[in-house]
């Protein structure tokens, strides 16, 4: 199929159909960066984009897994898996934006967003003694991210955007979660008047999304189960604390009454103490009975949790292959018919040569007719007259 996308476009191209579509152009702001300083393509910088969506969620992804390996506190624990939760979609998204040009500015300013968040923000709270390794981790990805940037420009300057993006993400900070962060898109482009496109360049950016969509569901595909593990992780870890604070302490309470009960029992009458003693001897069968309970009950939750999550990603995967299949199917048709109208202008295009050619030689013919019949006609007034003049000769000589 892309195959046949490209030499459409080729034909197109080649033909000049003269079929064009009005699109706005967009440049870069030159307070951002000037335009002519970018050495690659739109195409070109929005694959390099794309490529970039595993390394650098694998890092953080990483790096929460050393912290919680690295702690036991809960808390800091369950902070930990919630920066994978929020913030391996959220640089997802950012690297995934449709303009080129605006996902390097949106990545840009995430990371420096989530390093003020663990630096100075909530994040740092919640991750305690730990949240320099966050800090760290983000920094060093921006660092790495603002030297693949460097090399798609003609300079390798890119200065005063990195700056740019670091101001932008210190006046909006994050206040209270990484899923709930204040983006920068729109704020790197600028848009022109309208410019007119080819088919051919319209095609190509068909093509271009439907390779985009194509990325997205093979990182999705990889992404996805992780992404649901973290979240039933999550889920336990709350149930367990909550289980903790409302379970646990009532029952505790509930047998410190019984305690004290069964002791002021025990000074009237003995037969009630020795009952006491029986019921504390079944005390911890009693536990042991609640506890299987509330582990079976967690059990169930998660059963549904995973099943749940499932039926999620299986809607999910057929929303995306049924919006593919409409795309491609859209596609298929407005080629269909672009080959159409193109094989009958070069049919139009053959007939009228060949009427031409043929008209040519028509008047080639006649003109070669006219002139043997010319030439005839001379030769034949030249024979007579030479036969004539003979006979004139003798005719005057005779006495």
């Amino acid at each position: 199929m892309r195959t046949l996308a490209v030499a459409c476009c080729v034909l197109v191209s080649v033909v000049g159909t003269g079929c064009t579509f009005a699109v706005p152009e967009r440049k870069l702001e030159g307070v951002v960066h000037t335009q002519n300083d970018v050495a690659v393509t739109a195409n070109q910088l929005r694959l390099r984009m794309r490529s970039l969506a595993g390394p650098m969620t694998g890092q953080i992804e990483q790096a929460a897994d050393q912290i919680i390996a690295g702690t036991t506190d809960d808390a800091v624990k369950r902070a930990a898996l919630q920066w994978k939760i929020e913030g391996v979609p959220a640089m997802r998204k950012a690297l995934f934006e449709p303009d080129p040009f605006s996902a390097v500015m949106d990545t840009w300013v995430l990371v420096n967003q989530m390093a003020d968040y663990f630096e100075r923000g909530p994040g740092k709270d919640a991750l305690g003694e730990s949240a320099g390794i966050a800090v760290a981790t983000c920094r060093g990805i921006e660092q790495d991210f603002n030297r693949v940037v460097g090399t798609m420009t003609i300079s390798g300057d890119v200065s005063r955007v990195r700056a740019f993006a670091k101001q932008w993400a210190a006046e909006h900070p994050i206040r209270y979660a990484i899923a709930g962060r204040e983006t920068a898109l729109g704020r790197v482009l600028e848009r022109d008047a309208a410019a007119f496109h080819s088919t051919g360049q319209v095609v190509a950016e068909l093509t271009t999304a439907v390779d985009d969509l194509g990325r997205r569901l093979e990182l999705y595909s990889d992404q996805l189960f992780r992404q649901a593990r973290w979240e039933a992780e999550s889920f336990k870890s709350e149930s367990l604390s909550e289980l903790k604070l409302d379970h646990i302490f009532p029952l505790a309470e509930r047998a410190v009454g019984s305690a004290e009960r069964a002791a002021a029992s025990a000074d009237r009458l003995t037969p009630l103490v020795e009952r006491a003693l029986g019921l504390v001897e079944g005390a911890p069968k009693l536990l042991l009975g609640e506890r299987d309970a509330v582990i079976k009950s967690l059990q169930d939750e998660l059963t549904r949790t995973t099943a749940f999550v499932d039926k999620e990603r299986i809607a999910a995967l057929e929303y995306l292959t049924t919006e593919r299949v409409a795309a491609l199917n859209e596609m298929r048709e407005t080629l269909a018919g672009e080959r159409k109208a193109v094989t009958q202008d070069i049919e139009y295009i053959s007939l009228k040569v060949v009427d031409h050619a043929f008209w040519r030689a028509a008047q080639l013919l006649a003109l070669i007719l006219v002139a043997l019949f010319v030439a005839l006609v001379a030769v034949i007034f030249a024979l007579r007259r030479s036969a004539r003049a003979p006979g004139g000769e003798r005719s005057s000589l005779t006495p």
